[in-house]
């Protein structure tokens, strides 16, 4: 707008119209250009087989895309096609669990979820750094890839999925409760924080479910 109006103070009224109309047309034309973009990227990777050079070639360009719809493409393709427990594959997913946009870190710890191994220390160090992410969807689904990739047992991984007991949302508190239980055994003090959960949790399907996982626990 100042640039607009800086315009209209130096150029004359037929100039400032133009600069305006010429503004208007950047942004249209840059929206049906980004618009073009994402319609070459439907099916993108769909039906490429593990392990397929160009597709993951391809992947590897469009992780460097300024558009976080690009990048996730990229990072949904690299879930379906990426060799599984391929540590250069996974680096590539790796640095995206940090990416600035939401909902590329949440396409990236689903992606590495399933393309790590079980038990991958290294992949269940990445994702346990966001249990802290300021977005509520990231947290869970990294709750549910620890879960998913932890060690049955592991101390230090219930202890963190513990934490996420006090979470605010409460999606993230249940998903929690099913990755103590899918990691189990457990050792008493967890077994009566489920307790303490059960009892006291602000949310009514929380308390029920931990009652279940408590029951399913013995």
């Amino acid at each position: 707008m100042r640039f607009v109006a800086l315009g209209r103070a130096l150029l004359p009224k037929a100039n400032a119209a133009f600069v305006r109309t010429t503004l208007r047309s950047a942004v249209v034309s840059r929206a049906q250009e980004l618009h073009r973009h994402r319609k070459r990227l439907d099916g993108f990777g769909k039906d490429a087989p593990r392990g397929d050079a160009k597709t993951l070639g391809a992947c590897r360009e469009l992780l460097k895309d300024e558009d976080w719809f690009a990048r996730k493409t990229a990072v949904d393709a690299l879930k379906q096609v990426a060799d599984r427990g391929e540590e250069n594959h996974l680096a590539l997913l790796y640095k995206h669990l940090e990416d600035e946009d939401i909902f590329v870190r949440e396409a990236a710890v689903d992606a590495v979820a399933e393309v790590a191994e079980p038990e991958d220390a290294v992949a269940v160090s990445k994702v346990s750094l966001r249990l802290a992410d300021e977005d509520c969807f990231v947290r869970a689904r990294a709750v549910v890839a620890l879960g998913r990739l932890g060690h049955k047992g592991d101390a230090r991984t219930l202890a963190l999925l513990e934490d996420m007991f006090e979470d605010g949302f409460v999606p993230v508190r249940k998903r929690a409760l099913e990755a103590v239980e899918a990691l189990a055994p457990v050792g008493e003090n967890l077994l009566n924080r489920l307790r303490l959960v059960a009892r006291e949790d602000a949310d009514r399907g929380v308390r029920e479910a931990a009652k279940e996982t408590l029951s399913r626990l013995g």
